[in-house]
């Protein structure tokens, strides 16, 4: 059987006239996943430069940080880029990794707003951080549902 020349170098075929184009969400998906573990290794990159020596934003280093956010630095500083390869790979797992990450940082986060005190008052990160990354899991979970749903729809012909 041959294929098509159009076929071989990667084009799609004419859509018929009337016919419905979709949105992949799976590619949509993988693609979101593929930025997102740029951004989360990024992240565990910044903190292992603290840990190595490099000033944080407030131009403190690593070894006049208080105990739990000494703990909480090497905890993001390890599970972001695991998070980060889990979702370059598209494994499961990367997702799961990351949502777990992302809800321990704003659980440390909505910990201050509460009025918690002691070592996650210098842990915490501004309001905008806990925005971007709630933005970030909710399109993760709505764009998840979306390549799952349209994996099981069966394929028109």
């Amino acid at each position: 059987m041959t294929v098509p020349a159009d076929q071989t170098r990667g084009e799609a075929p004419i859509a018929a006239p009337g016919s419905v184009v979709r949105l992949d969400w799976a590619r949509i998906f993988r693609l979101f996943m593929k930025v997102l573990a740029v951004l989360t290794i990024g992240r565990g990159l910044f903190h292992w430069a603290v840990i190595c020596g490099l000033p944080n934003a407030d131009g403190i280093t690593f070894e006049d940080f208080a105990p739990g956010l000494q703990a909480a630095t090497v905890f993001f500083a390890v599970i972001e880029p695991v998070a980060g390869v889990g979702l370059w790979l598209a494994a499961s797992w990367g997702g799961v990794v990351w949502i777990i990450a992302v809800l321990v940082a704003v659980g440390i986060d909505a910990a201050v707003l509460i009025g918690m005190q002691g070592w996650v008052q210098s842990a915490a990160r501004p309001a905008m951080a806990s925005a971007a990354d709630l933005a970030l899991l909710a399109f993760y979970i709505l764009v998840a549902a979306a390549a799952g749903r349209q994996a099981d729809e069966p394929a028109a012909d």
